[in-house]
């Protein structure tokens, strides 16, 4: 006979474990009892950054699958068991598939339908149609199958954590090839994220190619350098009008040479 105390420890336990012992496969099971098959889990990863792409996977997993360690990427610290667990995803899915979309597409955009179009790249360059999606979070329009959205599905749903470690890996892979480039911001560290390094390098380096000039600390760090040059811009005005002997004359040939050059200049007459 079981004590009380033992099934109260078992709960405990069970509890602990996670969401593998709490029914992982919970969604991909209702789903195989109505028919569909060919069941992708769909995430994206890079929404929040100042810096990089946006990368989306979708990832085909076997009815029967054995993923040790499956669990949302966010609660994986070390990118080297990161990785291996990507390439075992890889290995025994049945399709895998991944979209990017870059900064500027972002800054066009906005991030919600950069990442939207992210996920749609990534449904549609899987090798094996899927006949349904399990998607992390809101609905994505678009879809060319049926689609149910699940609120922190990272973390609720084997095949979308499947995918939303595929899509770190990723994406963590563009930010290295970033980071080569662009050395001094330290991308390989924080992946573009809004860290106090990353911050500060923005402050003392300015905006790079890499950045999302749409965002808030992009898009400010943009305005002062803007708002510097304007004021750097009207004392150097203010300057050569005062230096000229003829304040008139001078303002006249001033206003000529911004419209004619874009710059600005006093050319004294003789």
């Amino acid at each position: 006979m079981v004590s009380h105390r033992k099934r109260t420890s078992d709960r405990g336990r069970l509890a602990r474990r996670g969401p593998a012992a709490r029914g992982l496969w919970k969604h991909e099971r209702e789903l195989h009892a109505l028919g569909y098959r060919l069941i992708a889990g769909v995430d994206e990863a890079g929404r929040g950054t100042l810096a990089g792409p946006v990368v989306a996977a979708a990832v085909i997993l076997p009815e029967r699958v054995r993923l040790r360690g499956l669990a949302d990427s966010k609660r994986i610290s070390s990118p080297a068991r990161r990785a291996a667990l990507a390439a075992a995803i890889c290995d025994q899915a049945v399709a895998v598939g991944v979209g990017v979309v870059g900064v500027r597409a972002i800054d066009r955009l906005n991030i919600y339908h950069g990442a939207c179009e992210a996920m749609r790249r990534a449904v549609a360059t899987l090798s094996v149609p899927a006949d349904m999606l399990l998607v992390d979070g809101r609905p994505v329009p678009g879809f060319p199958v049926p689609q149910r959205a699940v609120v922190k599905g990272d973390a609720r749903c084997g095949c979308i954590a499947a995918a939303s470690i595929v899509a770190k890996v990723a994406r963590d892979r563009l930010m290295d090839q970033l980071a080569e480039e662009f050395p001094a911001y330290g991308f390989r560290r924080h992946r573009g994220y809004a860290t106090p390094e990353h911050l500060q390098k923005l402050a003392e380096l300015g905006v790079c190619r890499a950045h999302r000039r749409s965002f808030g600390p992009v898009m400010r760090r943009l305005q002062g350098v803007l708002g510097l040059e304007a004021r750097q811009h009207a004392a150097d005005v203010h300057r050569v009008i005062h230096s000229c002997g003829n304040a008139d004359k001078g303002v006249a040939n001033l206003s000529a040479d911004v419209e004619q050059e874009g710059q600005w200049a006093c050319r004294k007459r003789s």
